[in-house]
């Protein structure tokens, strides 16, 4: 198993100049997506070593809690992920640990879930792409599988996250485009290299290695532990600077003729590096790794050293760290298929409660309110599967088009779906936030001869028409005499001109933040609208200022105008908690959510299977829904009746 480690080393350089020049757009856009949350990464060996990066820099740039986990950790821990960001991160994408950790993930529904992985058509990938919300930035670098140990492939996860987290924060850092030059020490890097390791030979034959490192090159010294420990180098010991001050310094006073100490620090650290290491005695053989570079450019110059000293720790020992040789019975605790054991797959009530509830299944067991929320599930389902519709009303953005489809329109199936109601009668509302697009998008997807038969509500329900009418939505760039004043205040706002795109209409204005800026602007957009005595809500790409007594209930109220007595309306939407823009639309008996729900225990449920949301959660709905010769009813697989 693997390949030899030097020319894994030799390929070094291809692979910084692959990750420094590919397109990395979709993995800037997920990082940005999440700033807002704290962020879970998870991986395992190598790719725990870049999951430690990821958090580093996530915390570096938003400022958020960030900690990286194995897959172990991530499956048992009682943490709720669904307002939380989470990075999983696997070079192959194959192994049993990864594959499990992703799917415990998907069933927890985190806020935001992007897959950093190297190999196409793996297990990851495949179940990555079987559910939208997951963002999954594919890329194929040249070196596509690593030996035993992760180097080309670690080296690429860090220099794409620095990259990406810079773009997405315009950070003025950036990485060297030349990677001999790499380490920033005023000389090539071959010559620092070659000195650092005639260094490393005067720790000679000490069994136990202590690295002593800096917050900016942690993940390289969590990765130099790593791979000592995976190809069987030596033992190595861990600890900050400081942390080393706090008794672990008494290891070298009892064992210090047995010890060797390794630092690792960046430019901005080395004054407390030297300091530390002019006060350990003389004994104790000392080598130091110094990258004249700073934060994040720090964490991957500190990466090349290290994986030259591995190389070199295998050469002294007689062992190649790239092929080590790996026993039976490692095979056989590697491949144990242990994590899917660990956890139960919860039942479709449970999920939807810990919804309502906003937090993880594993939790319901110990609220004491669970009585409760059951009870109202059922009475909740139990209205649903006894009600006959006529109508069904659909948000848009977010519901009926989910965000990678944001200007492509509706997909494929959506179309089919709707079409299938259209063609038996059924009266079909849409609400959205939009104009002219959501009506070109929709026409796209149904069949002409239904135009006459789907209801738009543009503008949030403003501007009511059919979708054969090309007179709907009326277009205007004057706002009204409730927004004008508003409109004129976004528009110079220092914060709010340079970070979002302000759409004014004459009932509402449409606020766009950029990726990083969308909670900044958010915050100030809900305090002006309140100065100005206008109402706002907010959807899953923009920020909207509503003209008073403006709400998609209006749609709602149309509809229903047109159906015969007896017969409801199903509303369905994903920003069902105020100030989500389906609040007013689903705050009704008959309401499903796709994504967020309120907590009121009578109406808007989200009753999809587990990971499950946006279209697929939409899919799922609209296949449950069983014409009839007026109308249609539900007949969900959850639905349980009480006596």
């Amino acid at each position: 198993m693997g390949k030899p480690y030097a020319k894994e080393l030799f390929g070094l350089s291809d692979t910084y100049a692959w990750a420094l020049a590919t397109p990395i757009e979709p993995l800037v856009a997920a990082v940005s997506a999440s700033s807002p949350l704290p962020l879970l990464a998870v991986g395992s060996g190598g790719s725990f070593s870049a999951a430690h990066l990821a958090c580093s820099l996530h915390q570096y740039h938003t400022g958020m809690v960030s900690k990286a986990v194995t897959p172990l950790e991530l499956v048992l821990s009682p943490i709720c992920l669904r307002s939380l960001s989470t990075m999983v991160l696997s070079a192959g994408g194959s192994n049993p640990d990864i594959v499990s950790a992703l799917e415990n993930i998907i069933s927890r529904e985190p806020r935001r879930c992007t897959v950093l992985c190297f190999r196409k058509g793996s297990a990851v990938s495949r179940l990555a792409k079987s559910h939208r919300f997951v963002e999954i930035p594919e890329f194929q670098p040249p070196s596509v599988k690593d030996g035993f140990l992760a180097t080309n492939a670690l080296l690429a996860f860090a220099v794409l996250l620095v990259r990406a987290y810079g773009q997405a924060f315009c950070s003025s850092e950036s990485l060297p485009r030349d990677f001999d030059t790499l380490l920033g020490n005023g000389q090539a890097d071959h010559d620092y290299l070659e000195d650092l390791l005639a260094q490393y030979d005067s720790l000679g034959d000490r069994e136990t290695l202590l690295v002593l490192y800096g917050p900016s090159v942690a993940s390289a010294a969590f990765d130099l532990e790593s791979k000592f420990s995976e190809a069987a180098l030596g033992n190595v010991q861990l600890a900050d600077f400081r942390n080393f001050a706090h008794g672990r310094h008494n290891w070298l006073a009892k064992r210090g003729s047995r010890t060797g100490v390794l630092a690792i620090c960046a430019k901005d650290e080395r004054d407390l590096c030297d300091k530390t290491l002019r006060l350990i005695p003389q004994t104790i053989p000392v080598t130091k790794i110094c990258v004249s570079r700073v934060g994040p450019t720090a964490s991957v110059a500190a990466l090349i050293p290290v994986l030259h000293l591995v190389g070199a720790a295998g050469r002294r020992l007689g062992i190649d760290p790239g092929k080590p040789g790996v026993p039976t019975f490692g095979r056989r605790i590697y491949n144990l298929r242990a994590l899917r054991r660990l956890t139960k797959p919860a039942s479709r009530e449970h999920i939807a409660i810990a919804r309502k509830l906003g937090c993880d299944v594993q939790e319901l067991q110990d609220r004491q309110d669970l009585a409760f929320w059951q009870g109202a599930y059922h009475q909740f389902v139990d209205r649903l599967v006894k009600a006959a519709f006529g109508a069904v009303l659909l948000d848009y953005d977010g519901t009926v088009c989910d965000d990678q489809d944001r200007f492509s329109g509706p997909c494929e199936d959506v179309g089919q779906e709707l079409t299938r109601l259209l063609q038996k009668g059924i009266a079909l509302g849409v609400a959205t936030g939009r104009g002219d697009s959501a009506r070109a998008d929709l026409r796209k997807v149904l069949p002409k001869q239904f135009w006459g038969n789907v209801l738009v509500g543009y503008y949030n329900g403003s501007d009511i028409g059919l979708l054969s009418d090309d007179f709907h939505p009326i277009s205007s760039g004057s706002p009204c005499d409730l927004l004008k004043s508003i409109a004129d205040a976004l528009a110079t706002h220092p914060i709010v001109s340079r970070l979002a795109q302000c759409k004014v209409g004459q009932n509402q204005i449409s606020v766009r933040p950029s990726l990083s800026g969308g909670e900044l602007v958010w915050r100030l957009v809900q305090q002006m609208a309140h100065v100005h005595g206008l109402a706002v809500v907010r959807s899953s790409h923009s920020i909207d200022v509503l003209r008073p007594g403006l709400s998609k209930r209006s749609l709602s109220n149309h509809i229903r105008s047109l159906l015969h007595e007896g017969s409801e309306v199903l509303s369905i939407g994903d920003r069902g908690q105020w100030p989500g823009n389906d609040f007013d639309l689903l705050n009704t008996p008959y309401s499903l959510s796709v994504d967020d729900v309120s907590a009121d225990p009578e109406t808007c449920w989200n009753i999809a299977p587990a990971g499950c949301r946006g279209v697929q959660a939409l899919l799922e709905y609209l296949r449950c829904l069983q014409l009839r010769e007026k109308g249609f009813q539900l007949t969900l697989p959850v639905a349980s009746r009480l006596p």
